[in-house]
């Protein structure tokens, strides 16, 4: 009897497919490089990353926690006197389960909490209570690299960069920007991170306020069902 195969990872495999590997493939394979060269780079790939020792983990969920957090900097209803996201209990009129409600995010508030605290977005403070220490949900952990929120920003990168095409009659839907300067000392990495941090945390919390603004709301569901789409910009730090 054959084996069976988990769905999960079928459909997961499909998407890598579909989403980073043609994308990628097709442009390489159509700047000219024969194909006979891309399957022996290909497997010479694969069998130098069979000997990494980069440890993955599937979290299950992830852009979920990111409107959690969002909502947390900017909802009144979680905000303390002085405007800042306030200390949450786990239950409650004003907690993390409410939280996760009011995003209308179909995931499990401890799993949503867990996440945060893992990646020290959140930490426990006294009388049980839980607080934001970040102002946004970074993915970097010590010990491991996390699968879903990676392979999205590399499926989003393939998506800019082999679907920008311009039309002379309209300017492209999907854009890619730099700015990078190769003659940068290195003691400067540091220096230049914290700023690029800062001013892009400001500049996402601004692109938030707009999609917050206009996310649509289905008040009857199923009745005059709208085309939705997934939108917003995304910022990553250089360093070669």
């Amino acid at each position: 009897m054959p084996a069976k195969t988990n769905p999960a990872v079928s459909d997961i495999t499909r998407q890598i497919r579909r989403d980073l590997l043609t994308p990628v493939m097709a442009l390489l394979y159509r700047s000219g490089i024969p194909k006979s060269k891309l399957l022996s780079e290909c497997k010479s790939a694969i069998s130098s990353a069979s000997s990494s020792k980069l440890k993955i983990i599937h979290t299950s969920i992830s852009h979920e926690v990111t409107g959690v957090v969002n909502r947390w900097l900017r909802d009144p209803e979680f905000l303390n006197s002085s405007g800042r996201p306030d200390d949450l209990p786990f239950s409650g009129k004003r907690s993390i389960k409410a939280l996760v409600k009011a995003c209308g995010a179909a995931v499990a508030p401890r799993a949503v909490l867990d996440l945060m605290v893992s990646f020290r977005v959140v930490q426990p403070v006294r009388l049980g209570k839980y607080r934001l220490i970040r102002r946004m949900m970074v993915y970097g952990h010590p010990k491991y690299l996390p699968f879903e929120p990676s392979f999205r920003f590399l499926t989003d990168a393939a998506r800019v960069s082999t679907k920008n095409l311009w039309n002379s009659k309209r300017p492209p839907t999907l854009f890619w920007q730099c700015a990078d300067n190769p003659k940068i000392e290195a003691r400067r990495l540091r220096e230049f991170m914290q700023f690029a941090q800062q001013r892009g945390l400001s500049f996402m919390h601004e692109m938030n306020d707009w999609l917050d603004e206009h996310e649509y709301v289905e008040r009857k569901p199923g009745k005059n069902a709208k085309k939705l789409k997934r939108i917003g910009v995304g910022l990553f730090g250089i360093c070669e």
